[in-house]
């Protein structure tokens, strides 16, 4: 059971789309995000924020192209720390992460790049924005986490 969220002018959650896959691939989230699509066209300012899901990514760039598409942070990090353990990389991953300011999220991003494995890490496995300061504008949107779909899936957890 997956599920498309949206955030209304007073941050209450509400489902937008929902639908039953056979699998995670790339063929069934295009179904679910072409469905989507005919739903909710395709706005200025649209904002998709994602968990790493299989297949998705693949799909969110084919069927929404040029959208402003958002990794969760709460997974990034816990990769990232599963990779890179130490006070350096916990005083900056998350400011990096928070902070609207571009010259702040470059002082913490050169914490972090004191080690280079940090760089190409990043850099490899980190395509989407996950910083605010890297946020367009247009779509006013400041959630660096993924906190939505977790809350409407703790919602529906026992009908799934």
């Amino acid at each position: 059971l997956v599920a498309a969220c949206a955030v209304d002018a007073h941050s209450f959650v509400l489902p937008v789309a929902y639908g039953v896959l056979e699998t995670e691939s790339d063929e069934s989230w295009t179904w679910f995000l072409h469905n989507l699509r005919r739903a909710i066209a395709h706005p200025n300012g649209l904002v998709i924020h994602t968990d790493a899901c299989k297949g998705l990514e693949v799909a969110v760039d084919n069927v929404f192209p040029g959208v402003e598409h958002m990794e969760c942070m709460c997974h990034l990090a816990a990769n990232f720390m599963k990779k890179f353990k130490g006070k350096v990389y916990t005083d900056n991953l998350w400011p990096a992460s928070l902070t609207c300011s571009a010259k702040k999220h470059n002082y913490h991003l050169r914490q972090l790049y004191m080690n280079p494995k940090v760089k190409e890490y990043l850099e490899t496995h980190q395509s989407k924005l996950w910083a605010r300061s890297q946020f367009s504008e247009v779509s006013k949107v400041d959630y660096v986490h993924n906190n939505l779909a977790e809350s409407f899936n703790s919602t529906i957890r026992k009908l799934k």
